[in-house]
């Protein structure tokens, strides 16, 4: 568990894309519990470009799943 209460139930799962001009796209699915607050599910999106020998998060989106319609 982080500092800030909220800990990864895991991760579901997880897909990388390579892109042109050394970039690569990443999502990750999974579940967050905090403290006494129902599991909620997650989608997270990031874009990693590759300047100077070193990766970059270049764009970070993030989303909570707020129903369940499963």
């Amino acid at each position: 568990m982080s500092s800030d209460g909220f800990f990864s139930e895991g991760r579901k799962a997880d897909a990388e894309k390579p892109m042109p001009d050394s970039c690569i796209i990443s999502m990750v699915v999974g579940r967050l519990k905090a403290d006494e607050v129902p599991i909620m599910g997650f989608h997270q999106m990031f874009l990693l470009k590759n300047i100077q020998d070193a990766w970059v998060c270049t764009n970070d989106m993030f989303w909570l799943a707020l129903h369940n319609f499963g």
